[in-house]
C-alpha cells in the first residue's frame, strides 16, 4: 500500500505520492494507471520529497504550477513553511524549472486555503506569433499555444493538437498546453478572461482536457500583458473557479504570482499491485 494525497487546486485534480516510494523508471506508468477512472482518478500526478529543500517532480518531468500550489498546501499542513505575516511561505524545487519557486499559503477560517506560486523572469517571455491568430508562450517546463475560437470535438482533438504542435515546432517539448482563451471586460480584480486548457505530456503520451491550468493561466497573462499592459488578471477555469495573477516588476525583472483555492480532497493509501 502506498501513501497518496489527492488535491484539487480550483479544478485540475492532482495526485501526489512520496518520491521515495515510486522508482523514477515507473513514474509515468504509475501516473497513467492512477489517473484512470478505474483507479483514484485525476488529471495529473506528481512525486514529492519533504527532506532538505522540498521538491516536486511531475509525472513527465514537466512543470505544473497547480501541482506546485498543491504541494505548498501540503508543506504548510506539515509545518514546513515559515510564518510570514498572516501567511506561510517558502521555496521549493520543481521539475522543469532551473531555480527554486516561491510559494505562499494563506489559511482562511471556514474557507479553503489560498495558495500561490511565483515564477521569476529576468525578462518576460516574448509571445511568438503564428498564422491563424495563434500565439506561443514558452514558460519553464512547458510551452503554451494560445488561440481563440472553439475547442475541437473529442474525436478531432488529438489529431488537431498533434498537427498544431508540429506547426509551432514544439512536438519535442516535455509538455505543451493547447489553450483557448476568451477575453472579457475588466473587473476590480483586473483583466478578466476565460480559459479552456488541453495539456499534452510527452513522456506519458497523455492528452488531457484539464479543468484548470496554472501555467496556462500564467502564459495567458503574459500574452494579455503584451497586448494590453495589464498586470492583474482574473482567469476563470473550466471548473468555474477563478485563478488570480499579479505581475510585479522590479529592477531585476518580473515576479508572476498565480493563486487560488486548494482543496485537500482525499488522503490515504492505495494498492499498486500489477502496476509496480
Amino acid at each position: 500500500m502506498f501513501s497518496f494525497w489527492k488535491m484539487t487546486p480550483g479544478g485540475n485534480p492532482t495526485i501526489l505520492f512520496k518520491a521515495e516510494d515510486i522508482p523514477h523508471s515507473a513514474r509515468a506508468m504509475v501516473a497513467n494507471a492512477v489517473m484512470s477512472d478505474q483507479h483514484i482518478g485525476a488529471e495529473q500526478a506528481g512525486y514529492v520529497r519533504f527532506e532538505g529543500t522540498p521538491r516536486l517532480d511531475m509525472m513527465g518531468g514537466e512543470f505544473c504550477l497547480n501541482a506546485t500550489r498543491c504541494f505548498a498546501v501540503l508543506l504548510a499542513e506539515q509545518g514546513l513553511l515559515a510564518r510570514e505575516g498572516n501567511a506561510l511561505a517558502g521555496r521549493v524545487e520543481v521539475s522543469g524549472v532551473p531555480d527554486t519557486v516561491a510559494v505562499r499559503v494563506l489559511p482562511r477560517k471556514n474557507d479553503l486555503p489560498f495558495a500561490e506560486a511565483c515564477l521569476h523572469f529576468s525578462a518576460l517571455p516574448e509571445p511568438e506569433a503564428f498564422p491563424g491568430n495563434v500565439s506561443l508562450v514558452r514558460v519553464p517546463g512547458i510551452a503554451h499555444i494560445i488561440q481563440t475560437g472553439q475547442v475541437p470535438s473529442r474525436s478531432l482533438l488529438a489529431s488537431f493538437c498533434s498537427q498544431q504542435r508540429l506547426a509551432c515546432s514544439v512536438a519535442e517539448e516535455e509538455a505543451v498546453g493547447h489553450l483557448w482563451l476568451k477575453c472579457e471586460s475588466p473587473s476590480p480584480d483586473g483583466q478578466q478572461a476565460e480559459l479552456h486548457p488541453v495539456v499534452w505530456v510527452r513522456d506519458t503520451g497523455s492528452l488531457c482536457s484539464e479543468s484548470a491550468c496554472g501555467s496556462g493561466t500564467l502564459a495567458s497573462a503574459v500574452l494579455l500583458h503584451a497586448r494590453t499592459g495589464a498586470e492583474r488578471f482574473r482567469i476563470v477555469q473550466p471548473s468555474g473557479c477563478a485563478l488570480f495573477v499579479r505581475m510585479e516588476h522590479s529592477t531585476d525583472g518580473w515576479d508572476i504570482w498565480v493563486g487560488g483555492p486548494v482543496r485537500m480532497t482525499v488522503r490515504g493509501e492505495t494498492d499498486l499491485t500489477g502496476i509496480l
